[in-house]
């Protein structure tokens, strides 16, 4: 379960390891400055993308399958005394809450997490029933390749190193294979914790995303419920071939 990937130690370095990645942060951010209705987003972990669309004043929640990811996301709310973030311990295909939004939105290819059709159409299911009836979705995915075109790596490999000022250390390695019949890379990952150079706790895990191609996630799309697609050319997030964003509107008519 992918919840149960991103927990203790891998919850509390997250953070640490993102910190560069700011382009997402700041799509998201403008999307939904001076955004008047409520707001979900999906796996939203520790809130890096949750916090500062919630500090510009939007009324915004949470949901995520980490219950010690959404910790390390209240922590940080109640430090910055953000207060109405309701969140939400739910997996993403399945969730059922009593709140209708006029905006829901996965980021930086979570929705990938799921890596079946069956659970794909269910948590797009469960948007659907979770729109207003203005309501859309947002969404971005991307295409994985460099590891496609590598096919496997037996050993291995750094992917991300960060030392905090206190001295404390994480390594993350990674190693995969690529399914190329269902559309799916599967890694394996090791987390090397460290103190003073000391290691202190070690994690390897499974984690598989599933990549879709751009046609092939509209035809999802529009078999759960959803019509008005747009493909959101003009992000800084989209590359054709590489990455895509979909924005897509309920269809009344199901």
């Amino acid at each position: 379960m992918v919840g149960q990937h991103y927990t203790k130690f891998i919850a509390e370095w997250y953070d640490d390891w993102l910190k560069d990645l700011t382009r997402d942060v700041d799509y998201y951010s403008d999307f939904f400055s001076d955004f008047e209705g409520q707001v979900l987003e999906l796996a939203c972990g520790t809130g890096r993308l949750l916090i500062p669309i919630a500090e510009s004043g939007v009324t915004i929640h949470g949901l995520d399958s980490s219950q010690d990811m959404l910790d390390v996301l209240q922590r940080k709310a109640t430090n910055l005394k953000i207060k109405g973030i309701e969140l939400h311990n739910q997996l993403m295909e399945s969730f059922s809450l009593p709140t209708k939004y006029d905006a829901i939105f996965v980021a930086s290819g979570s929705f990938q997490l799921l890596t079946s059709s069956e659970n794909a159409l269910n948590s797009l299911g469960c948007v659907r029933d979770h729109l207003t009836d203005d309501g859309f979705l947002l969404a971005d995915i991307f295409v994985p390749w460099d590891s496609i075109v590598a096919q496997k790596r037996n050993d291995y490999h750094v992917t991300r190193d960060v030392v905090r000022p206190d001295g404390k250390r994480s390594i993350v390695l990674e190693r995969f294979e690529i399914d190329i019949p269902t559309q799916v890379k599967r890694g394996t990952y090791r987390y090397e914790f460290y103190d003073q150079e000391r290691l202190t706790d070690c994690i390897t895990d499974d984690l598989s995303i599933r990549w879709y191609w751009k046609d092939e996630f509209l035809v999802l799309l529009n078999k759960a419920g959803f019509s008005r697609i747009d493909v959101l050319t003009q992000s800084p997030l989209y590359s054709d071939g590489y990455s895509f964003v979909f924005k897509a509107f309920k269809d009344d008519s199901n």
